[in-house]
């Protein structure tokens, strides 16, 4: 179904989503920091992005776009099947906690930081357009 207000929106709507469910997978790494055995995961936007805009221009894809179905890179092959090749990093005790994971807490607060960045600049893109369409509304019948 074609939306009143161009691919655009849609996009980008679809784009805060998958930001928000990867900062909930980012978040959940970090609160699992101190959880023994636990692995890191993450969500490849870009993947899950070039499916979706795949899919918009009429490519068929024998992959279902629910959340089931969002690849996750793994560090450990046994947790999660990735769709992409990742690197397995080995499990680390960390000095801080004494934890055996694979969780870095460094590395984790910057994925999140560079996710929330890019969530807002997509959410300003999106006001940006709204408020052409507003302009263009109001504006549009002005000599």
């Amino acid at each position: 179904m074609k939306s009143i207000f161009g691919p655009a929106i849609e996009v980008m709507g679809r784009a805060l989503n998958l930001r928000a469910k990867r900062n909930s997978v980012i978040s959940a790494n970090i609160a699992n920091i101190d959880t023994p055995g636990y692995k890191a995961k993450d969500m490849n936007f870009k993947e899950v992005m070039d499916s979706y805009l795949e899919e918009k221009m009429g490519v068929k894809s024998d992959k279902s776009s629910s959340e089931k179905d969002i690849p996750l890179e793994t560090t450990h092959p046994g947790h999660i099947t990735p769709r992409s090749k990742a690197v397995e990093p080995s499990v680390k005790i960390s000095k801080e906690r004494g934890v055996p994971n694979n969780v870095d807490l460094d590395e984790e607060m910057a994925k999140l930081s560079e996710n929330n960045i890019q969530y807002q600049l997509t959410m300003q893109m999106l006001i940006k357009k709204f408020e052409i369409l507003r302009t263009a509304i109001t504006e549009g019948g002005k000599q």
